[in-house]
C-alpha cells in the first residue's frame, strides 16, 4: 500500500507539472558569480504493461502499472567553461542512486573532458535519452549488449566539422578498484561521421561506430561481455526518420549478435508512427533471456530447480531463456508538447527459440506518459 500511495503521489506531481505545456528546464539565478545558467531538471515517466506468453507447456499472462522513471537534478556552468551536472534516480520503492554526477571542461570543442558518473558511448539507441526514444522500451539486443549503465570514469568527447569522437576509461560507480591485478576497467571508444550536407537542408545523417572492452569477469563493470562492437546509422529527413544498428558482443569466445531497424513517420506535428524489427542470436545455450518488461514477470516462465536430498541442484528448467530471438514493435506517439509531454502506445510480438519449454511466443502491449520539467 505504501508503494501504491507513493506512486500516485508521483502521478499527482506529474499533473501539477503538466499545467499547460511542460518546460524542459527551470532556470534559476545563483547568488554568486561563480555559477551561471543554473537549471533544475527532472522527469517523471509512468507506464502500463500487459504481456502474454505461450510455449509447449501452455500459456500465461501478467500486467502491471508502474512509475518507470523519476529523476531530479540540476545543471550549470562554472567559471564560464565547466559544466556541472547532478541527477538522481528517485523511483518510488527503490533506493536512491545517482544517474549522473560529473564535471566537464568545455573550453575547446575538439576535446571536452568529463570526469564523474555518466553513461559511456555504447550505441545510438542507448545514448538517446529516455525522454527522446521512439519506443516505450529500447530494443532487447541493445539492453543485452550495449547497456553498461552509468559508470564512474574519465572521458573525452570532441567534434570537427564532419567528425565526432570519444574515448573513456571507467570503473564501477563505487570506484573501489583494489589496484594491481585486481583492478577492473571498461575501455570505450566512439567515432562517427555527421553527413548532414549529403541529405539536404534541415536533414541529418549520422554514421557511428562504438567499441567497449571490459576486463571484469563478474560483470560489475561493463556487463557480461569482454568486447562489444556496435555500428549504426541515423537518418532524419523531414517527417521520416530511420535508425538501425548492428551489435556484436563476445564473452569468452561465445558471440551474441543482433540488429534492429526502426523507421518512423510524423503524420502530423503531434502524431508519429513507429515500427521496429529486431533479431538476436547467441552461441551460448540459453544465452538470451525474454524481455525484462514484462515477459520475465509471467509466473509460468520462472526457472524451476530440482534438488537432491542434500539440497544440491541436479537439474534446472529455464522457460524464459533461449538462443534465437526476433520481434516486431508497432507504436503511436502523441506529442502534447514535444518530448516534454507526450503519450506513447505500443504493441510488440516476439518469439524466443530453443528454451527448455520449446519456442516461447510473447505479445506485449504497453502505454506510457512521459514528462520533462
Amino acid at each position: 500500500m505504501k508503494r501504491f500511495m507513493t506512486g500516485w503521489m508521483a502521478l499527482a506531481l506529474v499533473a501539477v507539472l503538466a499545467n499547460g505545456t511542460a518546460a524542459q528546464e527551470q532556470t534559476i539565478r545563483p547568488a554568486g558569480k561563480t555559477v551561471k545558467d543554473l537549471a533544475i531538471r527532472g522527469r517523471v515517466q509512468t507506464q502500463f504493461g500487459y504481456a502474454s506468453a505461450k510455449n509447449d507447456e501452455g500459456s500465461d499472462d501478467y500486467n502491471t502499472f508502474e512509475i518507470r522513471r523519476v529523476r531530479m537534478g540540476m545543471r550549470g556552468t562554472l567559471f564560464d567553461s565547466v559544466r556541472a551536472q547532478l541527477e538522481a534516480n528517485l523511483v518510488p520503492g527503490s533506493s536512491l542512486s545517482m544517474r549522473t554526477a560529473f564535471l566537464q571542461w568545455r573550453e575547446h570543442k575538439a576535446a571536452y573532458i568529463r570526469v564523474g558518473v555518466d553513461k559511456p558511448h555504447s550505441s545510438i539507441e542507448e545514448n538517446t535519452s529516455s525522454a527522446e526514444i521512439l519506443t516505450i522500451e529500447r530494443s532487447l539486443i541493445n539492453g543485452m549488449v550495449a547497456a553498461p549503465g552509468a559508470l564512474n570514469g574519465l572521458a573525452l568527447d570532441g567534434q570537427a566539422p564532419m567528425l565526432i569522437y570519444g574515448a573513456g576509461i571507467y570503473t564501477d560507480t563505487a570506484n573501489r578498484n583494489a589496484g594491481g591485478k585486481d583492478s577492473k576497467y571498461l575501455l570505450n571508444a566512439m567515432v562517427g561521421l555527421k553527413l548532414d550536407d549529403l541529405v539536404g537542408d534541415n536533414n541529418k545523417l549520422l554514421i557511428r561506430a562504438n567499441w567497449l572492452n571490459s576486463d571484469d569477469p563478474d560483470g560489475s563493470v561493463g556487463g557480461k561481455f569482454d568486447d562489444v562492437i556496435v555500428v549504426g546509422a541515423h537518418l532524419a529527413a523531414g517527417a521520416f526518420d530511420l535508425r538501425t544498428e548492428y551489435f556484436m558482443g563476445d564473452a569468452d569466445g561465445n558471440d551474441t549478435k543482433g540488429f534492429y531497424v526502426m523507421p518512423s513517420l510524423r503524420f502530423t506535428d503531434n502524431i508519429q508512427g513507429v515500427l521496429r524489427f529486431e533479431q538476436a542470436e547467441t552461441d551460448k545455450s540459453r544465452g538470451i533471456s525474454a524481455p525484462s518488461r514484462y515477459a520475465r514477470n509471467i509466473p509460468s516462465l520462472s526457472a524451476r530447480e530440482t534438488k537432491d536430498a542434500d539440497g544440491n541442484v541436479v537439474s534446472k528448467v529455464e522457460p524464459q531463456k533461449g538462443d534465437q530471438y526476433q520481434s516486431l514493435y508497432a507504436g503511436i506517439n502523441y506529442y502534447i508538447s514535444g518530448n516534454g509531454n507526450k503519450l506513447m502506445f505500443g504493441v510488440e510480438s516476439a518469439e524466443l527459440k530453443n528454451t527448455d519449454a520449446g519456442k516461447l511466443e510473447m505479445l506485449t502491449a504497453s502505454a506510457a506518459w512521459r514528462m520533462l520539467f
